[in-house]
């Protein structure tokens, strides 16, 4: 039986497109970590699928409105995308112990940057220009 999604808070920052974006993922994660799941391979793709989207539309955000801070989020995105790309690798090379380890470990770092990077980018797309 699959786990219920719970909501981590520090991942939401008060604006609503970022927000569906950020339960999204962590919907796809939480099916990712589920070890009733019996796909780890398919979960694995449709997480690195989502935050090539996700990051995408943050940064046309960013863009469109001329944040200050793009090059800084982008290069968080860049890490972010690179670091799954490098467990998919793992995964096809059949050490799917270390891609475990990475999905467990990934919502931590991802409610870092969202209660940071993505906070601070949420009060400027609110108007909240500082």
């Amino acid at each position: 039986m699959s786990a219920a999604v719970v909501t981590h808070k520090p991942i939401l920052v008060g604006f609503k497109p970022i927000d569906d974006l950020h339960r999204e993922f962590e919907s796809i994660l939480e099916a990712l970590n589920d070890p009733a799941e019996a796909d780890y391979g398919a979960h694995l793709l449709a997480l690195h699928e989502h935050l090539l989207r996700h990051c995408d539309t943050e940064e046309q955000f960013m863009l469109q409105e001329g944040y200050a801070h793009y090059e800084r989020h982008k290069r968080a995105h860049e890490h972010l995308l690179d670091s799954v790309s490098e467990a998919r690798r793992r995964f096809d090379a059949g050490d799917v112990e270390s891609v475990r380890r990475y999905s467990a470990d990934l919502m931590n770092w991802f409610a870092i940057h969202a209660s940071s990077e993505d906070a601070e980018l949420a009060a400027f797309l609110r108007g909240e220009k500082t």
